[in-house]
C-alpha cells in the first residue's frame, strides 16, 4: 500500500473494483478480507497520513492529538430533553480510531450477544463470533501487560480493588512485548501498539493496496439500485476526482457513515428512530499525596475494574500526559491548572465508562454531522453512583483530592464531600465525552433497519456498511474487536 493524495493521481476519473471509505478497524479489515479473496481495493481516508504529518515526532504527539480527530474531537451529542452536552471523539487519520485510542481488545460479553440473538439483531451464534475473535488474535498480537514501576496509576486501581474486594482483571490489548510500551496508546515509535497502521495496513502495503489520504467524500451517486460513483475532494488543495466502482464499502464510523448516506439520499431516518448508542466517559483527575504517579509519557491501563460490569460500568486508568490533564480540567480555575502543571507527577486520569441507556439519531447542521439524543434517567443514576464509587476507591489508596468533570464544585477531599456532590449534581454542569458509538445502521427484521445481516445496505446491491454502525447494540466494552469480527463475518459470507 502506498499513501497518496489526489494531486498524485493523473486520471480525471478513477475506476476501481472495490472502494473503501475509511481506514480504521472496519475499513482495514474489509480490505484485508477482500485481499484474501484475491480482490483489490482502494481506500479513501479523510484524515492525514501520520508518518507524513508528524515527522516521527511521536514524543510530543499529545500536543497535536486534536488534529487526528474529526472536528478536533468535538462532534456534539446534543440532548433534546435536558441531558448534558457530550463531546464525541471520532478518529480522523490513517488507522482511524485504532491509532488514537488505547487499543483495548474487549470481547462483547456473552449475555449481551445472546440478547441480540433473541431480538433478531444478529443471525450467527456466539461461538461463531468467538471464532472470528480467535482469527483476529492469530493475525494480530494480543497480550496483557505486567505491572512495572511506571504503572503506579494502575497499581492504585489494583490496591483499591483489593481493599474493597472488587473484581479487577487484566486488560487485553493490541500490543506486543515492548520496553517502550508506556508510549503505545498514540504514536508508538517501536510499533508495539498493534493499530491498523502496523498490522493489516502493513500487509496491504505488501500487496500494493493504495490509500488516498486527506480526501473527503462529498457525495455518492446512484443509478437504480446500485451506487455508481462518488466525488472526492482533497482537503488541502480543493481538487476533486470522480471515482467509479463495482462495490462500495462505507466504513466512516457510526456518525459519519449515516451522515454521508443520508446526504447522498441512500437512507432516510424515521422521525423518532433513535438507533445510535454510545458509552459515556466520566473522566476524573486524581491528585495523590506526595507520590509520583505520572512521568508525562502516554500510559495504558493494565486493568479494568469489572465489579460493576453487568450494570454497564467499567473503570480504568487513562493517558495522563500534561495536554490531556489540562484538557480534562479545562473548567477548573487557574490555581488548579497551575498546580497540575507544576506537580503533574502527582496527578493521574481515570475513566469510568458507562453503557448508556440514552439513544440518539445522526443529524445534519449545515453539512456537519451531530447526534440528537434522548437522555435516559438511568444514566443520571449511573453518574451519581460513579461519584461515590470513585471516591471510595481512591480515598482508600492515598488520594489528596479528586477533580470531577463537573463545573463549580472545586476539589473534593473526602467521601463526605463526594456525597454532597452526589446529592446536588446538575446535569447541565457535566463535562462528558464519548469515543464509542455504535448501532446507527444496525440490521434487523424491521423495515426501518437499513442493513441486512451481512452489512449490505437494503435496496442497494453493491453498498456495504462495515464499521461500528452495524453493531446490533451497545457492547458495554470497547467495540473495536467486535467491529472487526462483524466485518469478517460480512466479507467472508458475501458474494461480490
Amino acid at each position: 500500500m502506498t499513501y497518496k493524495n489526489i494531486s498524485e493521481i493523473e486520471k480525471k476519473v478513477v475506476s476501481q473494483e472495490n472502494v473503501i471509505i475509511g481506514s480504521g478497524a472496519g475499513g482495514s479489515t474489509t480490505a484485508f478480507e477482500l485481499l484474501k479473496k484475491n480482490m483489490d481495493s482502494l481506500i479513501l481516508e479523510e484524515g492525514p497520513a501520520i508518518e507524513k504529518n508528524f515527522n516521527n515526532n511521536f514524543r510530543n504527539i499529545g500536543t497535536e492529538i486534536s488534529s487526528l480527530y474529526k472536528n478536533n474531537g468535538a462532534t456534539p451529542i446534543y440532548s433534546s430533553n435536558g441531558g448534558p452536552l457530550i463531546g464525541y471523539g471520532q478518529g480522523c487519520c490513517i488507522g482511524g480510531s485504532t491509532y488514537v485510542n488505547a487499543g483495548y481488545f474487549s470481547n462483547t460479553p456473552s449475555w449481551v450477544f445472546e440478547e441480540w440473538i433473541k431480538k433478531g439483531k444478529v443471525n450467527f451464534s456466539y461461538n461463531n463470533f468467538n471464532n472470528y475473535i480467535n482469527e483476529i488474535k492469530n493475525e494480530i498480537n494480543i497480550s496483557t501487560e505486567e505491572l512495572t514501576s511506571k504503572d503506579v496509576d494502575s497499581k492504585k486501581l489494583y490496591d483499591g480493588c483489593r481493599k474493597l474486594n472488587w473484581q479487577i482483571e487484566k486488560c487485553e490489548r493490541f500490543l506486543s512485548n515492548c520496553q517502550r510500551r508506556n508510549m503505545c496508546p498514540i504514536g508508538c515509535p517501536s510499533k508495539a501498539k498493534q493499530s491498523m497502521n502496523v498490522t493489516y495496513h502493513k500487509k496491504l502495503n505488501a500487496n500494493n493496496i493504495d490509500t488516498i489520504y486527506n480526501c473527503k467524500v462529498e457525495k455518492i451517486f446512484i443509478q437504480g439500485n446500485k451506487a455508481d460513483y462518488l466525488i472526492v475532494r482533497d482537503r488541502i488543495s480543493g481538487k476533486t476526482k470522480k471515482i467509479k466502482f463495482k462495490n462500495l464499502f462505507v466504513c466512516c464510523g457510526p456518525i459519519s457513515t449515516p451522515h454521508l448516506l443520508n446526504k447522498s439520499k441512500l437512507i432516510k431516518y424515521n422521525k423518532n428512530q433513535n438507533d445510535f448508542e454510545f458509552h459515556i466517559n466520566f473522566r476524573i483527575v486524581v491528585k495523590f499525596k506526595g507520590e509520583k504517579i505520572n512521568s508525562n509519557l502516554s500510559t495504558v491501563s493494565i486493568f479494568f475494574v469489572r465489579e460493576f460490569e453487568k450494570e454497564g460500568a467499567l473503570l480504568s486508568s487513562a493517558n495522563s500526559e500534561i495536554p490531556y490533564l489540562l484538557g480534562t480540567t479545562s473548567h477548573y480555575d487557574l490555581n488548579i491548572k497551575r498546580d497540575l502543571f507544576e506537580n503533574f507527577q502527582n496527578y493521574a486520569i481515570y475513566i469510568y465508562q458507562i453503557k448508556a441507556k440514552s439513544k440518539g439519531q445522526v443529524k445534519d447542521f449545515f453539512g456537519m454531522p451531530y447526534v440528537k439524543y434522548t437522555f435516559d434517567q438511568q444514566d443520571y443514576f449511573q453518574i451519581k453512583k460513579a461519584i461515590l464509587r470513585i471516591s471510595e476507591l481512591f480515598f482508600n489508596v492515598g488520594a489528596e483530592f479528586v477533580l470531577f468533570p463537573i463545573e463549580n464544585i472545586g476539589k473534593v477531599h473526602s467521601i463526605q464531600e463526594a456525597q454532597k456532590v452526589h446529592d446536588m449534581i446538575n446535569l447541565k454542569k457535566l463535562h462528558l465525552i464519548s469515543v464509542h458509538g455504535m448501532s446507527s445502521l444496525r440490521s434487523g427484521p424491521e423495515s426501518s433497519q437499513f442493513t441486512d445481516y451481512f452489512g449490505r445496505l437494503k435496496n442497494f446491491t453493491n453498498v456495504f456498511i462495515n464499521d461500528a454502525s452495524i453493531l446490533p447494540g451497545n457492547t458495554g466494552e470497547s467495540p473495536q474487536a467486535s467491529i472487526m469480527s462483524f466485518v469478517k463475518h460480512n466479507v467472508q459470507n458475501n458474494r461480490f
